[in-house]
């Protein structure tokens, strides 16, 4: 856990973060490490997200778009042999998922709101 949080105490998170949520937390970390995928990309990705927790909104939003560019970017590659609309309605198309959806709107909402402000 400490390789995780790195100078970030466990006790540090938000009161928002459940404790089943950090529960799941080390649960994941514990199974990366019985499926020997614990190595250092994966464990700094989950630092970035346990980190951005505690950062700004927008510092998060970035995150996440980072992580649904790189999935739309993979979910093309491999499905560049389907036919157009299958690819389009998939439900494995990450544009397709409430979650991406979510963030645009959000992502709409920062950019109003910076544009406002400035």
């Amino acid at each position: 856990m400490k390789q995780l949080t790195g100078f970030i105490p466990v006790a540090a998170l938000p009161e928002s973060t459940a404790a089943s949520a950090k529960q799941q937390l080390i649960e994941t970390i514990e199974w990366l490490y019985k499926e020997g995928a614990a190595t250092e990309i994966n464990l700094k990705l989950l630092t970035a997200i346990v980190e951005s927790i505690l950062c700004l909104e927008e510092s998060y939003t970035r995150f996440l778009q980072c992580g649904f560019d790189a999935a739309i970017e993979f979910f093309n590659t491999n499905s560049q042999n389907w036919d157009f609309e299958e690819s389009i309605l998939s439900p494995h198309n990450p544009k397709n998922w409430d979650e991406y959806k979510q963030l645009q709107q959000t992502r709409a909402l920062l950019s109003t709101t910076r544009t406002v402000t400035e």
